[in-house]
């Protein structure tokens, strides 16, 4: 059964093995329904590594989520190492905890996901290393929202309501904060733990009393008018998202991983500066009009920043929050989860170093 880890449920305690405590933890019924997320991705045989910092990879296989990658549609990592005669793929994937699996389990390289999804993948035992740090964006793309007609008025009326949000998601650590901040904790709460599309859908059934929910789907409510916002995520004090390797990718293709970290870094910068010309690339691959987009694009914030001791220690207070209250199992230790120094200089861009 492989690594096996205790957790609590409301009806009891259960032995179950990593990879099922991922899919109860995420809301995954098998590893099938994780990979069918995926396009695109070819053979996992990506060549060997010649262990001196660069690399003999022919195949680099890089992950994305349904919220659109600039990089990835406009093919900038695929020119970049096309000379060097190393192919790309890509996997899409419905939020981080699917990719972090398919990360685990060797189905990609690389890839990004928010402040939560690493901790409960690092509890679950998988062996996945921090590369660098995505800031948070304004913080007015996520929300918890109840239906404007609702009797909820406040976070506090929240006691004993039901609320949908996606379990392992950054969604999680949001709930937590927006709870605190009125002296409720998640276990106040009659947490309904639904992917992303189901919860939506339970929402406007009126299955649920409330969502967790972000853009550009938060912005479509916003704008038809149907609900109203008990929290945006605005002064929640978190790390923000990282890109993730498999720890053996990360140590064995430095030059190679420097490479395609100034592509991401490169086009991000020119999202920031051309919001509109992105949102008309990204607007018709996540399915919503240029404009919806366009105000997307200004509640994120393209940049990264290294890996350094006040990022690994922001991060450890999420993680110790998160099994003070026992929604992950067991504490997690951040440090187990990245490079060395040395390691990290071979690979951030020369752009990034100013912004330790």
């Amino acid at each position: 059964m492989g690594l096996k880890t205790i957790f609590k449920l409301n009806n009891g305690k259960y032995m179950i093995s990593r990879r099922e405590l991922l899919y109860a933890f995420y809301g995954f019924a098998s590893f099938t329904t994780l990979v069918s997320c995926a396009i695109n991705n070819k053979s996992s045989n990506n060549g060997t590594s010649d262990n001196k910092g660069g690399t003999s990879t022919k195949l680099v296989r890089l992950g994305y989520q349904v919220s659109g990658d600039l990089t990835h549609e406009k093919g900038a990592i695929e020119k970049r190492l096309a000379p060097q005669g190393v192919g790309v793929t890509w996997s899409q994937f419905v939020s981080g905890p699917p990719l972090l699996e398919a990360l685990n389990v060797g189905s990609i390289d690389l890839g990004p996901a928010g402040e939560t999804p690493p901790i409960f993948a690092q509890a679950a035992g998988t062996n996945l290393v921090y590369v660098v740090n995505t800031p948070p964006g304004t913080g007015e793309g996520s929300a918890i929202i109840v239906p404007k007609d609702s009797p909820i008025k406040t976070l506090a009326d929240l006691k004993g309501k039901k609320v949908a949000y996606s379990r392992g998601t950054a969604q999680t650590y949001f709930v937590v904060k927006a709870l605190e901040e009125v002296g409720l904790t998640i276990n106040d709460i009659n947490s309904v733990n639904l992917p992303i599309a189901d919860g939506r859908a339970a929402f406007l059934n009126r299955k649920v009393d409330a969502l967790a929910d972000g853009d550009p789907n938060l912005i479509k409510l916003q704008r038809e008018g149907s609900i109203r916002i008990l929290r945006n995520a605005q002064g929640i004090n978190t790390p923000g998202g990282y890109y993730l390797a498999s720890r053996d990718f990360a140590t064995n293709n430095a030059e190679l991983l420097k490479a395609i970290l100034e592509e991401y870094y490169q086009v991000g910068q020119w999202g920031n500066k051309n919001r509109r010309a992105a949102a008309e690339i990204l607007a018709p691959k996540v399915k919503t009009d240029v404009d919806t987009m366009e105000l997307t694009l200004t509640r994120r914030k393209y940049d990264m920043r290294p890996i350094t001791e006040e990022v690994i220690h922001a991060q450890q207070k999420v993680a110790d929050l998160l099994y003070q209250l026992k929604v992950v199992p067991k504490r997690v230790d951040i440090q187990e989860a990245t490079l060395t120094s040395q390691q990290y200089a071979a690979i951030i861009p020369d752009a990034l170093r100013n912004k330790a």
